[in-house]
């Protein structure tokens, strides 16, 4: 008999059903892949908008610095244009250098609390060219030599603008007054004539508010960023989720395709192997856990089924295994399974089923086969089956001596008249 036949029905659904149950626990399966590629979604849209909120916090900061650092370059250059006099003198060689005299500190004072609040500049601190703090309106710095300040050592001999942003728990501003959480910008600027540097300000310029304004600028563009994201990557997740819906039925199709066989759409004997083989190691590891379990077969065979193919042709024999394929399985339980194991002849596994029930799972087979004829184009056939029945030994740990008395009680009731059961 062929089995390629010429007819290829449809899988039934049931083994396509099973298969797919079989396969819900893959980790390499559509679904797996495509929860997987939700959870990178979620936590690339939460990586994104963590590095994009640090970004933005970065670039914000880094323009308060710069807009801070303009504004005190612009102040120091203004305050020594205004206030040269009083803030720088000739030396014996006849060099400018900067230096204030005391008696002109309580009247710079005054002008500097006029002139720095509109900038947000709370402090301000003039150096000598050999780092001497020569004034501040903090008084009780003036007259210090910074000389370990590596910042203003730079300024002094590069002539370059250095800019700080520094958190200060308290300050005091031009009044006199106590502020608490400070952010500030320290400005180092040279002070030039001509081409020479004379000196340095330090400019305090207070960004506390700019600070405060930091959360909300990064709310606002974490929500439009979140939109976006949410709008790509729900759009990529729903292609990914046609795509794995598209695979996973391209699957369901390539597994029927190798584990049924498709001329009578019950199970191929590969597929069969290989579930009586799952059997055989649950079995082995029950009897470690000293859980009995059997596992019993019945081997079927179509009677004289080359005389059918004789007279009616291979068409009709097709037909015929396909009927009686689907009787059989009619006549077996719903944890039973069923296969051609070649030819005409049918296997079908019985899990924790003992000698005698199996017996009389075979015989109704039997009867499903014996009791009315088979109409097939036109013609009524009439067919029997006989069967050989066998059970698990204790302590086999092997399919094939169970399979081999399923087949010689098989061809006993083969020998013996066939049309009847034997085990």
């Amino acid at each position: 008999m062929d089995t390629n036949g010429t007819v290829t029905p449809a899988p039934a659904a049931g083994p396509v059903s099973t298969l797919a149950q079989a396969s819900s626990f893959d980790k390499h399966n559509p679904s797996h892949l495509l929860k997987l590629f939700g959870a990178i979604c979620a936590v690339s849209i939460i990586v994104i908008l963590l590095l994009a909120g640090y970004g933005v916090h970065r670039i914000y900061s880094n323009e308060k610095i710069r807009d801070a650092e303009q504004d005190a370059v612009a102040v120091g250059q203004a305050i020594f244009v205004q206030e040269r006099k009083v803030l720088s003198s000739l030396d014996s060689g006849g060099r400018e250098r900067i230096h204030v005299k005391r008696e002109d500190f309580e009247a710079l004072d005054e002008r500097m609390r006029n002139y720095l609040p509109p900038f947000n500049v709370y402090k301000i601190k003039a150096y000598s060219r050999d780092k001497t703090i020569v004034y501040s309106t903090d008084h009780s710095i003036i007259g210090k030599v910074d000389s370990d300040n590596s910042r203003l050592d730079r300024v002094l001999r590069l002539g370059e603008v250095d800019s700080k942003l520094q958190s200060k728990d308290k300050v005091a501003d031009l009044e006199g007054e106590m502020r608490f959480n400070v952010d500030v910008v320290e400005t180092y600027l040279p002070i030039k004539t001509g081409d020479t540097i004379i000196g340095s300000f330090e400019v305090y310029s207070d960004v506390t508010l700019a600070r405060d304004q930091v959360p909300k600028v990064l709310a606002s563009s974490a929500a439009v960023l979140f939109t976006v994201l949410v709008v790509v990557f729900g759009g990529l997740y729903m292609l990914m989720r046609k795509g794995a819906s598209w695979l996973e039925q391209a699957q369901d199709q390539l597994r029927a395709l190798a584990a049924i066989d498709m001329l009578t759409g019950v199970f191929n004997r590969r597929y069969l192997m290989s579930r009586i083989q799952e059997e055989y190691s649950r079995m082995s590891r029950d009897r470690r856990r000293a859980v009995k379990h059997c596992l019993s077969f019945v081997m079927v065979d179509i009677d004289h089924f080359k005389a059918v193919n004789d007279a009616y042709g291979h068409l009709v024999g097709d037909e015929i295994l396909r009927q009686v394929s689907a009787r059989l399985k009619g006549g077996l339980r719903a944890h039973d399974v069923i296969g051609r194991y070649g030819g005409e002849e049918f296997l079908a596994t019985l899990p924790n089923t003992e000698l005698k029930e199996a017996k009389e799972v075979a015989e109704r087979m039997r009867q499903a086969i014996r009791t009315a004829p088979f109409n097939v184009h036109g013609a009524a056939v009439k067919v029997t089956v006989s069967a050989g029945v066998a059970r698990s030994e204790n302590g086999e740990e092997e399919m094939l001596p169970a399979l081999r008395r399923a087949d010689e009680n098989l061809y006993r009731a083969k020998n013996t008249g066939r049309d009847r059961v034997c085990g």
